[in-house]
């Protein structure tokens, strides 16, 4: 294969999110398991539109997931012109004015009140799909038109046929017949999606566009453009749809909560993470495995392992694969993620010593699924633990527990060095005298000594929540 050249061309009309990012991770992934080029470029013709920030933010959130760019407008390489659209009008209309010489396009001078006037008087016959009824193609004498405004229409051949070989699909037929003649030069003189993606892939020598599958409509219009220059089509590739567990595209608007790479970075997850779990979105391994780091990812990369199917995305999922990366830290990194993520307006993390805090946050480095959820451990350690009744009628489910957690409460009590290993020996001569195993045993001692059903390490925790409060916890108990 020669040297691939794969790009990602986000719109700032908005910020990164989980659609997105999979079509620029598959990008990258095929660029560099080829050793090619992963270009970032910016189509930011749609001016009402583009938000403040979002080019910046696109960046950023790229570079935390590690989808740092070969070339981009920062980056940029002179042989392959602008990397931003709004810098290249003037080359676009150049272009459309060729394909006028050529007679593959046209002016068009119709206004937009003619225009919906023509779509109602069709839509009235019961025409479905609309177009373009070709009132200016035949145009020669341009005098009366001087001064007026116009439109570049690309002329689209009668009753053609265009095979497109998706690297997803398989071949894929269009005919010319039902797609009417489009507008390639809008009268403000900026180029339309179709006509600006294609001649910025020709200029940047891109030859695979990987790209999200509502784009396949588009592409016979983009072929046709293509074929009237004499350039080289690249191959396509048109990823399924990720969808919620309601089987809707998966959207901000369709309720998914978390749908924004920067909300994953706010609540602790990791990037390589939410690069794992969304490099198996709509693509699949040969192996049986499911956590892989980044490199790995480039060199199983397979293009033929696309998935033909929808990937449903599954924030359990993603917060089990976001919580094996987390085991995979050492105990310093843990430390230093998540201390950023505690709230300090409800836990007064300066008061306490640092190695005291340290083995509170370590007791929770198996269990939490990322950052920001450490926050949901930590009161049983700095705050008033209510006794509530769901934990009151577990506890009632033990009905002669009264004098082992008594005599708990005693040993306790009389504990000079109240550590885990001495917490151990007592808990285990509570198992003897009292005959208790398992269940029967830690759970009553549990929720004696931490007023919750359910924790960490029982010794270790008890250790750290510390004699006074345990001991008042057993006696609110009793």
């Amino acid at each position: 294969m020669d040297k691939i050249r794969l790009r990602y061309a986000p719109s700032p009309t908005g910020f990164l999110h989980i659609g997105n990012t999979r079509t620029a991770l598959m990008n990258y992934l095929f660029a560099k398991h080829y050793q090619g080029d992963f270009i970032v470029r910016i189509e930011d013709t749609d001016i009402e539109r583009n938000v403040e920030g979002a080019i910046e933010s696109q960046f950023d959130n790229l570079n935390w997931l590690g989808l740092t760019p070969d070339e981009s407008f920062l980056t940029p390489k002179k042989e392959y012109g602008e990397y931003i659209q709004s810098k290249k009008l003037d080359r676009y209309c150049k272009l459309a004015d060729e394909l006028i010489v050529k007679g593959f396009a046209y002016k068009c001078f119709c206004t937009s009140e003619e225009l919906d006037a023509e779509k109602e008087r069709q839509a009235a016959q019961g025409i479905v799909a609309t177009r373009y009824n070709r009132k200016c193609l035949g145009i020669k004498d341009f005098t009366p038109y001087e001064g007026k405004e116009y439109s570049i229409r690309f002329k689209v051949p009668d009753d053609k046929i265009y095979k497109i070989d998706d690297l997803v699909r398989g071949m894929v037929e269009f005919n010319s017949k039902e797609i009417g003649d489009f507008v390639i030069i809008k009268t403000n003189k900026i180029a339309t999606y179709n006509f600006a993606v294609v001649v910025d892939d020709f200029d940047m020598e891109i030859t695979h566009v990987v790209r999200g599958e509502e784009h396949i409509s588009n592409t016979p219009r983009q072929c046709m453009i293509y074929q009237a220059f004499g350039w080289n089509e690249p191959r396509f590739c048109h990823l399924t749809l990720i969808v919620d567990d309601t089987k809707k595209k998966l959207s901000k608007r369709s309720g998914n909560a978390v749908f924004f790479i920067s909300q994953y970075r706010e609540k602790g997850f990791l990037p390589q993470a939410v690069f794992n779990y969304i490099g198996l979105l709509g693509w699949s391994p040969k192996v049986e495995k499911e956590i892989f780091s980044q490199q790995e990812f480039v060199e199983m990369f397979d293009e033929k392992r696309f998935s033909k199917s929808p990937s449903t995305f599954d924030m359990v999922k993603m917060k089990w694969i976001n919580s094996q990366w987390m085991k995979k830290m050492d105990d310093v990194e843990y430390l230093k993620l998540t201390k950023q993520f505690v709230d300090q307006t409800r836990f007064k993390i300066s008061k306490v010593e640092d190695n005291w805090l340290d083995a509170v946050l370590l007791l929770f480095k198996k269990e939490i699924e990322f950052g920001a959820q450490i926050n949901e451990h930590l009161d049983l350690f700095f705050n008033e633990i209510e006794y509530d009744e769901a934990t009151k009628a577990i506890y009632a489910e033990f009905t002669d527990v009264k004098p082992m957690v008594e005599a708990l409460k005693t040993s306790l009590e009389k504990l000079q060095d109240f550590n885990e290993d001495n917490i151990k020996a007592i808990i285990k001569e509570l198992e003897v005298n009292f005959n208790k195993k398992g269940k029967n045993l830690f759970m009553p001692i549990r929720i004696a000594s931490t007023l919750s059903s359910h924790g960490p390490e029982l010794a270790k925790t008890i250790a750290l929540i510390g004699k006074e409060k345990v001991i008042k916890n057993i006696t609110k108990v009793i």
